[in-house]
């Protein structure tokens, strides 16, 4: 601040706005925040005064003061004169057309982010008074800047535009020629004025303005620096340390703050934490206030609302990613959604089955049209109206005036917002999109012509770009960044985060400016020298702040020993005992110190009603892993979404196979037929048989086989069959009884209808077969609660004399049969089962073999039966390493079990 300038105390101050337009004075401040401070004291001031109604006072950020005497000069009686200035959003555009355009040495790897480093250092350039021409030899990034910073100015001087960079500049000029102005303007909260600002103030000056500097109020408090383990434990402490100091306050709450210099990169922690510390039952949806406001905002496109919007757009596009077509079908911003909204989800899990990574809107169509028990007629509606609009108007070259037109048409088609209530949140990020539409569209001042999706793109950009907080009621508690908090003034006001590396900052130089320039300018954060200087001023003005300053930084970031900012290394350390500050109680301890915790048996579910049951062989499997994964699969019907995915996984890879060779054997029907048929002949068989499986699979994942992967996969299933066909050859005479075999089963009084992929005619009895892709043990089929009790059951389900039953492992170089016979050898590699390689469990022979699956497969069937549903998953957690049920069987809850090698229970 210019040394020269009186002060104004800030009692003097406040009597001086409180005379109104008589005192024609205007208060300037640094950014949003210290005016809306100012504020609440004049405020506060008026109503000690005892007075209900009163003038507004004139309290602005210096950027919108300079704006509204551009807008007075603009609308003088010279004003035609007066460049018109370019919104933030055509500013950026019009860079980022010029980078664009403009042909350089080297190739921009990203024209937007350049565009905005481009931005910044003309803003620095002019702040500063900065010429990179008379810098000495230009780098290549800062000859491409001047370049570019030429093209720009040429462009927007030949279009009579000027931007928020020179606008000081032009107002001044104004001011000189006699334009309107106010008779007093006090400056407050600024820690550094530039050299712009500097002679702008004295442009006031000289056209006799009096300027006068708000004193800053000397409040030398208790300061005191805390030593935490973690950064996380900062946090909790701070947000603890808030709820005490809050508690203290009674029906007077005092001010709060929270200075947070990561704020931008931590902050949704920072909101889950303070508000599980000053309102556990917020995380429980309860519409209750939170007693604090975080100053950053988000990025728009962060809100539901608006995110939404985007993704519809992008659905009219060329294609978006299944998670986002997803979040569209479920979202409650779309025609429909209250209705529809159980019905809609059923058909996301529809989807998720059939659909691949990217998704058009096409397609969406058609999964949504071809859903089964998951019918959304509204959502259809809507999605064919998009549909038909893209086809009708979203196509060709246009300015960005028409697309704002298309983008609000395409949003109304789809029924955007939809039918439920917004509230307060979503209502003012409707306000704010639509106000984002409109700055969409006044991009046809400074862009050419552009396509649907470069249209998208930008407006994505912007919505990204374009940081956003829905207004909150005044809070006492104050979270805030580093900037956000010049100037401002608490009653408690805690620091985190002020280590040696985090505090001061690094010194951040713009690349598109010489840096020796930038640091005989001063710029702030040039250099380490004047980073250091303007965060030691910082800091001192912290300690000043509030009656009760604490500083805080972490010893420990990931293996790293941490030491206290040099900024703060001075200051008596002290503890969180003697602040005051105790560990608050979680919601999960509220809730259980308030509750009277009653024990009941759960193990046991209501009988089955009906012996039918749906599922196959696999109803056994789960109920032999585990009872309760039965009861969760087969009765509750609860099971993961899938996620759609690039090509075929190893399930559909097992199912292409098996069509495979059912087709084949369809055809050859014995070994004798395999034996006989010519080489051709066989060729002509496997290419049929294997086109035949791929169209089947084809239905439900028709994305993953076309093209090129399709002939890749045929090929896979030429040289496998082959493979697998010497095995056959090697076999005793044989004939194929039985292909893809359904036929009821009932055992333990449960009724399934199972599947069997071969039954095989032997010289002694039958043998069924299944086959697998991976590696096969016999030892699935024995011992208690058998792992894979399929074949078994076909076993003692046949009315024929069942002698065999084997696994066809068609896995390439290892190809062979692993099973268990009566006799030895009935199959190649197949063992008796007195001689058993797996160890599992001993049997003198087949009949007692077959006599223990028939106990085990009754007793599974009738736990399932009566209700059976405990958590005992057969081989503890090697079981649950395979279960997706943990979150409904809430295992993790019996101490340690479950929990993975490396972490805690608490994680």
């Amino acid at each position: 601040m210019p040394p020269q300038l009186p002060e104004i105390a800030r009692a003097e101050l406040l009597r001086r706005l409180a005379e109104g337009r008589d005192a024609a004075l205007s208060v300037v401040t640094p950014n949003t925040r210290m005016a809306q401070s100012l504020q609440r004291d004049f405020d506060a001031d008026r109503l000690r005064a005892g007075l209900s109604t009163w003038e507004t006072p004139d309290i602005l950020p210096f950027g919108a003061f300079v704006a509204r005497l551009w807008e007075d000069a603009l609308y003088s009686p010279r004003g035609a004169s007066v460049p018109l200035l370019l919104t933030p959003v055509q500013e950026q555009a019009a860079w980022d057309e010029v980078v664009r355009s403009a042909h350089t040495a080297a190739p921009v790897f990203s024209a937007p982010a350049a565009a905005v480093q481009c931005r910044d250092a003309w803003q620095l350039a002019h702040a500063w008074r900065i010429d990179a021409r008379r810098a000495g030899s230009p780098n290549e990034d800062v000859a491409a800047w001047l370049d570019w910073s030429a093209r720009y100015e040429r462009l927007t001087r030949d279009r009579g535009q000027t931007d928020g960079a020179r606008l000081p500049d032009v107002v001044a000029k104004w001011l000189d020629l006699g334009s309107r102005k106010p008779l007093a303007v006090a400056i407050a909260g600024f820690d550094i004025v530039n050299p712009q600002m500097r002679e702008f103030l004295e442009v006031l000056a000289a056209c006799g303005c009096s300027l006068f500097q708000v004193a800053a109020r000397a409040r030398p408090g208790k300061v005191s620096r805390v030593e935490l383990t973690q950064y996380k434990d900062e946090i909790t402490a701070a947000a603890s340390w808030a709820h005490a100091r809050l508690a203290a306050g009674g029906e007077k709450p005092p001010r709060i703050g929270v200075v947070v210099p990561d704020l931008a990169r931590s902050r949704e922690r920072v909101r889950r934490t303070f508000a599980a510390a000053m309102n556990p039952g917020h995380v429980l949806g309860l519409a209750s206030p939170l007693p604090f406001n975080i100053s950053l905002g988000a990025p728009l496109s962060e809100f539901p609302l608006v995110g939404d919007a985007l993704l519809v757009l992008a659905l009219a596009g060329p294609e978006i990613s299944f998670d986002q077509a997803s979040r569209l079908v479920r979202s409650p911003f779309i025609g429909g959604a209250e209705a529809e909204k159980e019905v809609r989800a059923r058909l996301d899990a529809h989807m998720r089955e059939r659909s691949a990574p990217a998704i058009k809107l096409d397609q969406v169509l058609k999964l949504a049209a071809a859903a089964r028990g998951a019918k959304a007629p509204l959502l259809l509606d809507r999605l064919a109206v998009l549909r038909d609009l893209r086809k009708a108007s979203l196509f060709g070259a246009r300015g960005a005036a028409d697309w704002a037109k298309a983008f609000s048409e395409a949003l109304k088609a789809i029924g955007f917002p939809g039918e439920r209530p917004l509230d307060s949140a979503e209502h003012q990020a409707l306000e704010r999109w639509h106000s984002l539409l409109t700055e969409f569209g006044s991009l046809e001042r400074v862009t050419a012509k552009m396509g649907y999706a470069d249209a998208c793109q930008r407006l994505a950009r912007m919505a990204r770009e374009a940081i956003f907080q829905p207004e909150a009621p005044d809070v006492p508690v104050q979270v805030l960044g580093v900037l956000e908090s010049a100037g401002l003034e608490f009653d408690h006001l805690w620091v985190m985060g002020l280590t040696d590396e985090a505090w001061p900052l690094p010194a951040r130089a713009n690349p598109f400016l010489p840096v020796r320039a930038q640091r005989a300018a001063g710029i702030p954060q040039a250099d380490p020298g004047s980073s250091l200087e303007l965060d030691r001023r910082i800091t001192a003005g912290w300690k000043n702040a509030a009656a009760e300053v604490v500083f805080s930084h972490s010893r420990v970031r990931d293996e790293s020993a941490l030491a206290p900012s040099p900024l703060i290394a001075s200051i008596a350390a002290t503890t969180l005992e003697l602040l005051g500050v105790t560990r608050l109680p979680t919601l999960r301890d509220a809730i259980r110190s308030a509750a009277r915790i009653e024990f009941l048996d759960d193990a046991r579910a209501p009988a089955i009603t009906s012996p039918t049951q749906r599922g196959g062989t696999g109803l056994f499997r789960d109920q032999a892993a585990c009872p309760f994964r039965g009861f969760a699969h087969r009765r509750v019907g609860a099971k993961p979404l899938e996620t759609p995915r690039f090509g075929l996984d190893p399930r559909d890879r097992g199912n292409l196979l098996h069509e495979m060779l059912a087709e084949v054997w369809r055809g050859l029907d014995t070994q004798a037929v395999l034996l006989r048929a010519a080489p051709a002949q066989l060729d002509e068989l496997l290419d049929r048989s294997a086109r035949s499986a791929i169209e089947r699979v084809k239905k439900k994942r028709g994305d993953a086989l076309s093209g090129r992967f399709e002939r890749m996969e045929h090929a896979r299933l030429m040289r496998l069959a082959r493979e697998w066909l010497a095995v056959e050859r090697t076999r005793e005479d044989f004939a194929v009884a039985a292909i893809e075999d359904k036929r009821p089963m009932t055992f333990g009084g449960v009724t399934i209808e199972a599947r069997l992929d071969r039954m095989d005619v032997l010289r002694k009895g039958r043998a069924v077969i299944d086959y697998k892709t991976g590696v096969c043990s016999t030892g699935t089929w024995l011992g208690a609660r058998p792992d894979e009790p399929q074949l078994p059951m076909y076993v003692l389900a046949s009315d024929a004399d069942v002698t065999a039953i084997a696994f066809g492992q068609v896995k390439t170089g290892e190809m062979r049969f692993w099973g268990i016979a009566r006799e030895e050898d009935a199959i190649p590699k197949l063992k008796t089962a007195d001689k058993d390689p797996s160890r599992v469990a001993k049997y003198r022979d087949w009949d007692h073999l077959v006599a223990h699956w028939r106990e085990e497969i009754e007793r599974i069937g009738s736990g399932f039966a009566a209700g059976d549903a405990r958590v005992d998953p057969k081989k503890g957690p090697l079981t649950c390493e395979m279960c997706d049920q943990h979150a409904f069987c809430r295992i993790a809850e019996k101490g340690s079990f479950g929990v993975k090698k490396g972490e805690s229970e608490d994680e």
